[in-house]
């Protein structure tokens, strides 16, 4: 009897995973894009990791700045010696303290919707809290997550580039498609 008790109890709540849902995953886009007075820039981050907890719906995305291109070596040289002093500031964060809106599918591990990450973004050594809009997929064991964010470099203390025959304007914007699967 004590054994069929304790097979019930463990039923109720401890038998079963315990665990946060969680996910990680480095597959995927991050793209950003930013314009001058004489050219639009495209570029990528080579290496970045997110992750992302179902059950207290939370979340990162982590860039390593210097993975950072745009596919031209002096822009990119000064991108990362000068604007993100990427020997100093090796990452540029988000945050999702909170994930809001159509979690149901996600908390469930199958289905898609779209969502607000709320949270902060870091560039350098400035932190500021922002919402980014998303969309998800989940199913078999895995999340794919995509959004985009605009914002000015200017509000992350981010150093003008521009030279005299060039003005690189301070709006740009990042997208994002990542792939996760289950920790």
């Amino acid at each position: 009897m004590k054994t069929m008790t304790l097979l019930f109890l463990s039923s109720l709540g401890f038998g079963f995973n315990a665990e946060a849902a969680t996910f990680e995953g480095s597959a995927g886009s991050v793209k950003f894009f930013n314009e001058a007075s004489l050219h639009k820039i495209e570029g990528t981050a080579k290496t970045f990791t997110a992750s992302l907890d179902t059950d207290a719906l939370t979340g990162s995305l982590v860039v390593q700045t210097k993975s950072m291109t745009t596919h031209l070596g002096p822009r990119d040289s000064k991108m990362q010696s000068f604007c993100l002093e990427s020997n100093k500031y090796s990452t540029i964060a988000f945050k999702a303290t909170s994930i809001e809106g159509d979690t149901a599918a996600l908390k469930a591990g199958s289905g898609t919707g779209n969502v607000k990450l709320k949270g902060s973004l870091t560039i350098r050594d400035t932190t500021k809290t922002v919402t980014i809009p998303a969309t998800y997929t989940a199913a078999n064991g895995s999340v794919s997550m995509s959004g985009s964010y605009a914002f000015k470099w200017t509000d992350y203390n981010v150093p003008d580039p521009s030279i005299f025959i060039s003005t690189l304007y301070p709006d740009m914007s990042v997208k994002f498609n990542v792939s996760m699967n289950a920790k």
